[in-house]
């Protein structure tokens, strides 16, 4: 081979290598210029955060107390996942980590990630709230493989008395997106434990407290090298109620596995003793998260033990609606304590009969011996002079028909009917005949237990006090406060006898006495069917629909000191199911309020509202 040829063949290929060099030369200098000049901030951002991390430091939430100082809710602590999105640079090799090991929900994992990507990059995304030992166990096994996912420390909520007084106290669980958006609500950030239902959620700004953060130095596989900056949380703030745990629980334990409610409350000073609902729920399962079984179940019970029955449990008010109509009788000058009316068991108006529940009649009664006896005919006669407008005025003077203004969220307002209601709901006019229903406590009326407790109370005391769940200057203000009834003393007396003959003098509480303590009362029974709908289906079906059973009253009888209200659904009868139920309520209260000297004592709270 000639040498020229050799040295050009060198050559070229020399030329080629200069070329290659020169080109990778120019590649890492273009790569560099582009990471160095194009993307210098985000790198920046990116090698910072591989050395330091903020981690969210949760606050407590305060905890609730009865009126004793016992802990009703309390805080414990758990451990939640976190996802450091500013790291998962392969998000779908994290969820399938996290579908196959931790046998965690794929979609509900995606969805939350989808939610976070609103917020700051750098803000951590809680993927799990509560996290099990052999989970945290393999989580921090596995830390070097996946540095994108965190353990955080977080409290969480007790309940150590389980259902109990669980609609009162609520429930908490994981900040909604509407929440963080809500001013009202307090501040928040993605991941936040906030009160959902009662006390929990009324009362969320004050018992949420304020969470800090840590800033840590963390390696490239995640783990701690330091900690850093530390702005430690603020715990809530603590909240005194005005329940009484023991008083609590004998009411709990009086209405048993009966669905329907229990209220106690001071007439004076507006303070709820105890308040039950059932059937109930275990708060302690929300703090834990609900898994979507679980909830499909508490939501499709027909039961519905969520609701808080009451003050969300509409029902009419059967006969102890007929201690309203007495006294409007008597305040509007349409009777007085000697107007009377004779029973023969029943009585014909508008050409139709209307009955008492007694066949035989009840004679020659006036307001007092019609009280005693519950009498129907009487009832029928005084509503019938009243009429519906009067009724439904006077009620709403009682506060029946309207939120009480309790320092719960979720109240309903119930209905006190009118020619005017009617009218605007069904484009039809007010019936006379409809107004005989009405007046013993039928019909298109509703109320809350909460409410017919309050009115009650008002009998009892002429007071209309705001009714509250938190005592002091810590209480939520009310925009329903009643005004003052200014009812004539003497009416309110002859209430009160026919209320304390009811269950002292051969009536139908006689279930709820208590020897030594004097109590007063009503019982109610409220029909599920009209008497139309049970001759229709026939006796056999129609057994099925149980009445309702009520019972109200209050003690003692010359300076009131508790209001006790109680409906059994399909109870039967007030006098067979809620009386007694009343009378275990009332006789706790005693024991409880029987100071040293054996005198009966109110349990005053420490600083009562008025």
């Amino acid at each position: 081979m000639p040498i020229n040829q050799d040295n050009r063949s060198h050559k070229q290929r020399l030329f080629y290598l200069r070329v290659i060099f020169f080109l990778a030369i120019g590649l890492l200098l273009s790569r560099q210029w582009f990471l160095s000049i194009l993307e210098y901030r985000r790198y920046q951002a990116l090698a910072e955060r591989n050395q330091f991390r903020t981690v969210p430091l949760p606050a407590p939430r305060g905890l609730i107390l009865d009126r004793d100082g016992r802990a009703l809710v309390q805080n414990t602590f758990g451990f939640a996942l976190v996802l450091f999105r500013e790291e998962a640079f392969e998000l779908e090799r994290v969820l399938d980590f996290l579908e196959a090991n931790l046998s965690l929900d794929r979609e509900r994992l995606e969805r939350r990630i989808r939610e976070a990507n609103q917020y700051s990059l750098y803000e951590p995304v809680v993927l799990q709230q509560s996290l099990s030992l052999e989970d945290m166990t393999f989580l921090l096994a596995h830390q070097s493989e996946h540095p994108e996912l965190g353990i955080n420390r977080r409290p969480r909520r007790i309940y150590p008395y389980g259902e109990v007084a669980a609609h009162l106290l609520g429930h908490v669980g994981e900040v909604s997106g509407e929440e963080l958006q809500n001013p009202d609500f307090g501040s928040h950030r993605p991941g936040d434990i906030v009160g959902k239902f009662g006390i929990e959620k009324a009362y969320n700004r004050r018992l949420a407290g304020r969470s800090g953060e840590q800033r840590i130095l963390v390696d490239s596989r995640g783990k701690t090298l330091q900690e850093l900056q530390v702005t430690p949380p603020a715990e809530g703030e603590e909240l005194g109620l005005t329940i009484h745990l023991d008083l609590q629980l004998a009411a709990e334990e009086a209405l048993g596995d009966n669905p329907g409610a229990v209220v106690a409350l001071d007439p004076e000073t507006g303070e709820i003793l105890a308040s039950v609902s059932h059937p109930g729920f275990d708060p302690n399962a929300f703090a834990r998260r609900l898994r979507p079984e679980q909830w499909e179940k508490l939501i499709s019970n027909p039961d519905h033990p969520l609701q808080n029955r009451v003050i969300q449990g509409l029902f009419s008010p059967g006969s102890i609606y007929k201690l309203f109509v007495g006294l409007a009788g008597l305040e509007l000058g349409v009777a007085t304590l000697d107007t009377s009316a004779f029973c023969t068991g029943s009585i014909m108006l508008y050409g139709h009969p209307f009955r008492c529940w007694h066949a035989g009649g009840h004679g020659r009664v006036r307001l007092v011996d019609a009280i005693q006896h519950s009498c129907n005919v009487y009832f029928y006669l005084l509503g019938q002079q009243l009429g519906i407008d009067a009724l439904s005025e006077f009620s709403r003077r009682l506060g029946l028909g309207q939120p009480t203004g309790i320092d719960l969220s979720g109240e309903v307002a119930g209905l006190v009917p009118s020619r005017e209601w009617k009218k605007e709901t069904t484009g039809n006019p007010w019936y006379a005949g409809e107004t005989i229903s009405v007046a013993i406590g039928q019909g298109p009326l509703n109320v809350t237990p909460l409410q017919l407790a309050r009115a009650v109370g008002i009998v009892a005391t002429g007071q209309t006090p705001q009714l509250h769940l938190v005592r002091g200057n810590q209480l939520i203000a009310s925009q329903n406060q009643l005004d003052p009834p200014g009812f004539d003393m003497a009416h309110l007396k002859a209430v009160r006898e026919g209320m304390w003959r009811v269950v002292n003098g051969q009536g139908t509480g006689a279930g709820a006495r208590v020897e030594g303590l004097d109590v007063a009362g009503k019982t109610g029974t409220v029909q599920t069917i009209s008497n139309r709908t049970r001759a229709r289906l026939g006796e056999e079906v129609a057994a099925k629909y149980t009445p309702h059973a009520w019972f109200v009253g209050f003690a003692p009888r010359d300076d009131p000191a508790i209001v006790v209200a109680v409906i059994v659904q399909r109870g039967g009868s007030g006098s067979q199911s809620a009386a007694p139920i009343a009378g275990e309520v009332f006789r706790a209260y005693k024991n409880l309020a029987l100071g040293a000297g054996g005198e009966l004592a109110q349990l005053k709270a420490p600083s009562a509202i008025h």
